[in-house]
């Protein structure tokens, strides 16, 4: 992953869909890239693919030395038919096809030195979100230990362990009735290449559910009226990968009406479902067009927006409550976003989705009319 932060830095200075945050960890600087709100256009950029809550280590002695690479989650991918990178799909091409867990990604990151294995666990963009500290407890009961161990093994050979948490408290659609976390896959921080699931030895209890099914446009087509599922991601002899998600699932995380309204367009867009809405229009040019026009909408004022809250805090959190809050006022109170910035210094989370969603009227998208009629 030669050059790969370079291009992160880069791609973060150049494009407000991509930023990064800086963790402190025992005195070490964890800098962990990702993603806000991003169209198909912003993921042909270099570099972009990759900025997925991968993880650097800062060296604190010299600030010239290019950081380390401690984690890599896997590579953005995207749904069939989503866009052009996964439409036209040879599916003779399959070698692989594993169970789309509901979930939340959980990576080890190396903490030690390299030679002793000594790691912890992130979430996308977190080392201390409740997610990762629910897995943390989780992997550190007897009953794990063997997973443990080919984390701690995986994470001394220079390879990330991405896992996916599920609990009845973690609940996004599907309703998991016991509290896990299965292996996803093992990735190479040399070179990001993937092992087999085999390599970690231990019991498959612990992996992923993997399918031996010959793929054809017919098991695709058969795939999307399952119901009780997520999906399936698919990985080819290229080392593409793709996410197939049943079209019961997709209908219970988004409604296909909502696609006629621009207000709760504009919320789906917001919170990130909007690839799910589109690949129930695959054959609705005209609902497509409208759910990427309000991607465009919605993406450039979130983005400018949650940057410039974010900027202010970085620079001004060690402000006192009193000085941070008059500047606030000063600087932000005309963007309304003045409440977003003092969420961020009180520890809380920022809130810009929901404030954005709920002062919808404001924003200068017009409703437009009902195009029900046009859905299929």
């Amino acid at each position: 992953m030669k050059g790969l932060y370079n291009d992160l830095m880069s791609l973060c200075a150049s494009n407000e869909s991509f930023y990064f945050v800086d963790h402190n960890y025992n005195g070490v600087t964890f800098r962990v890239f990702s993603y806000r709100l991003s169209t198909y256009s912003d993921f042909l950029l270099p570099g972009a693919l990759e900025c997925r809550g991968h993880t650097f280590r800062l060296d604190p002695s010299n600030a010239e030395t290019t950081p380390t690479l401690i984690s890599i989650p896997m590579e953005k991918f995207f749904n069939v038919g989503e866009n052009p990178m996964t439409m036209n799909l040879d599916w003779s091409k399959v070698v692989r096809v594993d169970d789309k867990r509901d979930g939340s990604l959980i990576s080890t990151v190396s903490v030690g030195d390299g030679d002793d294995g000594e790691f912890i666990l992130k979430s996308k963009t977190s080392l201390t979100s409740q997610q990762a500290k629910l897995a943390t407890n989780l992997l550190s009961t007897p009953e794990y230990e063997p997973l443990w161990e080919a984390c701690r093994r995986m994470t001394k050979l220079g390879f990330t362990v991405n896992m996916e948490y599920t609990a009845p408290t973690n609940q996004i659609v599907l309703t998991y009735k016991g509290t896990e976390l299965r292996v996803l896959n093992i990735r190479s921080i040399d070179d990001g290449s993937y092992l087999p699931l085999s390599d970690l030895d231990i019991p498959t209890k612990f992996l992923v559910d993997t399918f031996a099914d010959k793929v054809s446009q017919s098991w695709v087509d058969d795939a999307r009226t399952k119901t009780g599922v997520e999906g399936w991601v698919l990985w080819f002899d290229s080392g593409m990968k793709v996410k197939l998600k049943t079209d019961w699932y997709s209908n219970l995380h988004l409604q296909k009406e909502r696609v006629a309204s621009s207000r709760s367009l504009f919320e789906l867009v917001l919170m990130e479902q909007s690839d799910d809405l589109k690949t129930l229009f695959l054959k609705d040019p005209q609902s497509i067009t409208r759910i990427e026009e309000m991607e465009v909408k919605a993406k450039t004022i979130y983005n400018r927006l949650h940057k410039l809250v974010d900027d202010f805090y970085q620079t001004n959190k060690d402000l006192s409550r009193k000085d941070y809050a008059v500047l606030a006022q000063k600087l932000l109170k005309a963007e309304g976003v003045f409440p977003q910035a003092m969420n961020l210094y009180s520890g809380k989370a920022m809130g810009l989705r929901e404030h954005l969603i709920r002062n919808f009227k404001s924003l200068g998208l017009v409703e437009v009319e009902d195009t029900s009629a046009v859905i299929e």
